[in-house]
């Protein structure tokens, strides 16, 4: 696709003639070679001016003249421009001592003068932009400041801290915390009311004898945090040892997210459960609220055991993959139903705080992580277009 700026027109001779007027107004012309709009392929034109003193120069000498290109197009033409500038008396990289500074793909000058011709030549006219050459492409990445932990001397510790730090930033701010209200209130009313007690005894009657009842007790001791933490611990390290390996990144990043999800969720998790103050389903009290009473209030179980899975969740792109995590995550909090140690609203809390954990978390990772655009021009005959692709 040619360069410059598209201006459409219905007779090409026209254009030709209004812009060699144009050009001539305000350049003393010595070449021109006029298109041919008719010839298979189409001719382009060309119009050279004189060189000339720019005025108000002073040293060192310096001169210039416009090149202008008409390239035939379907309805219309390409308008392609460039300002040479020769100073004279310098240092030139060939040793003639003149510089010459502007070409076809000046970026400065030859599109400013391009636009400026079109705009005399159809000032009411919306002109096209050419696109950049097909083998080259734009890599639109602004520039961004360093991430905060660039200058320390333990970048890797630091940039633990950094991570965490936004994690309860992202945790307590202001959306995160109606969410959260809205989660205990719903929680207060499962639990205050009859439908604690109702689905508990629904769910012993009509899961807890069956096989799948069996199949949700095994899955308690994933919920177990003196086996998962550790496991978190070394699949981070790995992450730290094995850095740059894909196995490594997708492991280390796996254990960062599950540990600072568990960092982040568990102390409002140990308030939840002695601040609602319920108890157990076999125990006096039941899964009423009274606040600083017990210390069963929000299941412990049911949020270790969503980390793993919810933080697995977020990595992945596939969504039956990810709906699939989604799923296994509730697998714990069930068990607690099935072995009667935790009431549906108990278990709905531990879920949700390591749901609202994971957000947290995948917010932080998405706010170091940056974006970069890639634009590739797709030209078609005449016409063009652009393909984007996009990383982050």
């Amino acid at each position: 696709m040619p360069g410059g700026v598209f201006l459409p027109a219905t007779d090409g001779g026209n254009l030709w003639e209004r812009t060699l007027e144009t050009v001539a107004a305000g350049w003393p012309i010595v070449q021109s070679q006029p298109p041919n709009f008719r010839s298979l392929p189409p001719r382009d034109g060309v119009i050279e001016s004189a060189w000339v003193e720019p005025p108000g120069e002073a040293w060192p000498p310096k001169r210039q003249r416009v090149v202008v290109r008409v390239v035939p197009a379907a309805g219309g033409a390409w308008i392609d421009a460039a300002v040479e500038t020769q100073t004279l008396g310098g240092a030139a990289a060939d040793g003639t001592g003149a510089e010459l500074v502007g070409d076809w793909r000046s970026a400065n000058a030859s599109d400013s003068y391009a636009i400026d011709l079109v705009s005399q030549l159809a000032p009411t006219a919306d002109p096209v932009y050419a696109l950049p050459p097909p083998e080259r492409t734009m890599l639109l990445d602004p520039p961004r400041a360093e991430p905060p932990w660039a200058g320390s001397r333990f970048p890797r510790v630091s940039r633990a801290g950094h991570k965490v730090w936004e994690d309860y930033r992202n945790f307590y701010d202001c959306e995160s915390l109606v969410c959260l209200t809205a989660a205990f209130g719903a929680g207060a009313l499962m639990a205050n009311t009859g439908f604690d007690d109702t689905m508990q005894a629904a769910w012993q009657r009509g899961v807890e004898p069956t096989g799948l009842g069996t199949f949700f007790s095994g899955c308690k001791d994933i919920g177990e945090g003196r086996y998962l933490l550790s496991i978190f611990g070394v699949a981070a390290a790995t992450g730290l040892v094995f850095e740059g390996n894909p196995v490594g990144n997708v492991v280390g990043e796996w254990g960062s997210r599950s540990l600072r999800m568990f960092i982040v969720g568990a102390p409002p998790l140990y308030v939840g459960q002695w601040a609602t103050g319920a108890s157990r389903p076999a125990e006096l009290d039941g899964s009423k609220w009274h606040f600083f009473n017990d210390n069963n209030g929000v299941s412990g179980h049911a949020f270790v055991g969503a980390v793993p899975f919810l933080a697995a969740a977020d990595m992945v792109e596939s969504p039956l993959l990810k709906g699939t995590l989604y799923v296994c995550s509730t697998f714990v909090g069930f068990s607690r139903m099935t072995d009667d140690a935790h009431y549906p609203s108990q278990v709905f809390l531990g879920w949700y705080l390591a749901w609202a954990s994971a957000r947290a978390v995948d917010a932080t990772e998405m706010q170091f992580a940056g974006m970069e655009l890639q634009v590739m021009p797709l030209p078609i005959g005449d016409l063009g277009g652009l393909g984007v692709t996009g990383r982050w």
